[in-house]
């Protein structure tokens, strides 16, 4: 049985993306050059036009994303609407690829506890993100769907370390479950391990809080498919019968909606707090901070109104 034809974006689709992003292109007929100085670019750009959202869960009668490359360039570029890390960060590695980077997408497992200090939780394999390889050999993380993913990308170097707007991202080696004997005797699996900082503690230490840890293991469509579904449908997926949207904003916060509370992020916590009580006060907040206002068959689906 012969394997599916890849999906590729076409010339005008990675053109429509970059025009989308106000990308500020040198010459507007060429593609820009697959350098470092393009990958921060690419990350910084999407980063404050995406949102992270689950409006397809709520607002489609098929209560699913749509994984397909012609569907995602459709709600995101077309329709204005965002998507999480199975369809934002899939549109971004057919990007890279469309401009010559060396690129491929790994799967990883979401750590990140409700609270500083809570128990570390590994997920499934429900994270999708890409890989970067440049001429220098040097490896980058690209991620434009973890929801509050840093601005810019992260090297794979142990301890490398990115600050934007006083926000703060690094990259780790971990072991997964280091302190329990394997059935089977091997080592430990090592891992990558991304963090947030969290501020200073009252003993003055720097405080980091894991986000997700991953391998440069290569994977493939069906297993984005399986993760995807599994945060579609699972009762145990945090988005299963909730409204998320987030998107970070070009002087370093993140608009943060989840259900009926709203709240802007800074690098200093949160300087805004809302307490939404009406479903016409939400789809304001919608309208205001994300440029989202339901169409008509959207609202006729959407299925989680504050009466």
């Amino acid at each position: 049985m012969a394997p599916a034809p890849e999906e590729q974006l076409t010339q005008e689709q990675a053109f429509g993306i970059l025009h989308k992003i106000k990308y500020p292109l040198l010459d507007p007929e060429v593609l820009p050059e697959p350098t470092l100085d393009t990958l921060r670019e690419l990350n910084f750009r999407c980063m404050t036009t995406f949102p992270f959202e689950t409006l397809s869960l709520r607002a489609t009668e098929s209560r699913a994303v749509d994984l397909r490359l012609d569907a995602i360039y459709d709600r995101i570029v077309n329709k204005e609407r965002g998507g999480w890390c199975f369809s934002l960060n899939k549109l971004a590695f057919s990007l890279l690829r469309s401009l010559g980077f060396r690129v491929q997408y790994t799967l990883g497992r979401v750590c990140k506890p409700m609270n500083y200090g809570d128990p570390i939780v590994y997920l499934g394999l429900t994270h999708r993100m890409s890989l970067v390889l440049l001429e220098d050999g040097s490896k980058y993380v690209f991620d434009i769907g973890f929801a509050t993913s840093s601005f810019y990308p992260l090297r794979l170097q142990e301890h490398f370390e990115v600050e934007y707007f006083g926000h703060k991202r690094r990259i780790q080696k971990a072991f997964h479950d280091e302190d329990k004997a394997h059935v089977l005797e091997n080592p430990p699996e090592e891992l990558w391990q991304v963090q947030e900082y969290m501020g200073e503690g009252e003993d003055g230490q720097e405080r980091w809080s894991p986000a997700y840890t991953f391998t440069e293991q290569q994977h493939y469509p069906v297993d984005c498919e399986i993760g995807n579904f599994w945060c579609c449908y699972s009762p145990n997926s945090p988005f299963y019968q909730s409204l998320w949207v987030i998107k970070g904003t070009a002087d370093g916060c993140y608009n943060v909606l989840i259900n009926r509370t709203f709240k802007v992020r800074s690098c200093k916590g949160t300087i805004e707090n809302i307490a939404i009580k009406t479903e016409q006060q939400r789809q304001e907040i919608l309208k205001k901070y994300f440029g989202i206002e339901l169409t008509e068959e959207e609202w006729r689906h959407f299925d989680i109104r504050i009466e």
